[in-house]
């Protein structure tokens, strides 16, 4: 399987946008079932998360077309497509983000709740979507030699003994998938602060991606000798590790005000 899944005359699906929709509609669905299989407002969960969505494809295409700019100047007609590539993770991550926050403030639920049912979906698009940013060359490695050495095309359609690393990140997320589905699982028996799950993939997600990154070979934004990317996924490291202790502290205050006084 090469950069176009299909074709027919002049028309053509391409992988990376066939597995991008299949990695959305897959997380979508885990985050339908999840929602009610917790008990959860199902249809308010996947609301939720189609906020989410669309932010998310918006702010990644703004994202994209920023970093590339030169390019787009010179080809208008191509910052609404698509087809090939063109979204900047930390774009759409941070904008789905404001999506969900928008939509829990608007419905007035619980951000942290809703974070913990989308992320399970959110981790298992991200390692489908990557397959397909591997069969269509962005996001591609250094070229290196050595058993992790493999013979992969760039955005370019150029050759190489490249380090994989669109299949590392894919790698990745599924495992931070099957780590924090096993969580909500266990939480049934082990109630944890609301938000947990969230922060959990954020650490996981955010660290992973700044190591990874490293191995990447792609054209982006360098600031000293880290890419654009790598900043926000610092922060995000960070704002995570904080955000544990006070969803514990959240969580005991709640627990608290719950629990009746001891009669006397």
């Amino acid at each position: 399987m090469g950069p176009t899944l299909f074709q027919l005359g002049r028309f053509s699906i391409s992988s990376y946008a066939a597995l991008i929709g299949l990695g959305i509609l897959l997380g979508l669905l885990i985050t339908y079932v999840q929602s009610k299989w917790t008990g959860a407002d199902a249809r308010m969960v996947v609301d939720g998360a189609l906020w989410g969505l669309v932010a998310g494809i918006v702010g990644g295409r703004i994202a994209y077309v920023a970093i590339y700019w030169p390019y787009f100047a010179a080809h208008p007609r191509e910052i609404l497509s698509l087809s090939q590539a063109g979204l900047a993770f930390q774009g759409a991550f941070l904008a789905g983000v404001l999506g969900l926050l928008g939509y829990s403030l608007w419905n007035q639920t619980s951000f942290w709740r809703l974070a913990d049912l989308v992320a399970p979906g959110l981790a298992l698009g991200q390692a489908i979507g990557w397959i397909g940013c591997l069969l269509n060359g962005c996001g591609y490695g250094l070229v290196t030699k050595g058993f992790l050495a493999y013979d992969l095309r760039d955005i370019y359609g150029i050759l190489a003994f490249r380090y994989p690393t669109q299949a590392m990140i894919s790698i990745l997320n599924l495992a931070i998938f099957l780590v924090i589905l096993a969580l909500v699982r266990a939480r049934r028996h082990h109630p944890l602060p609301p938000g947990l799950v969230a922060a959990l993939y954020l650490i996981l997600n955010s660290s992973g991606l700044f190591l990874l990154e490293f191995l990447r070979a792609d054209e982006t934004m360098y600031f000293g000798t880290l890419r654009w990317s790598q900043l926000l996924e610092a922060a995000e490291f960070v704002a995570a590790l904080l955000a544990i202790p006070y969803l514990w502290r959240r969580r005991r205050r709640a627990t608290t005000l719950e629990t009746p006084p001891a009669a006397t």
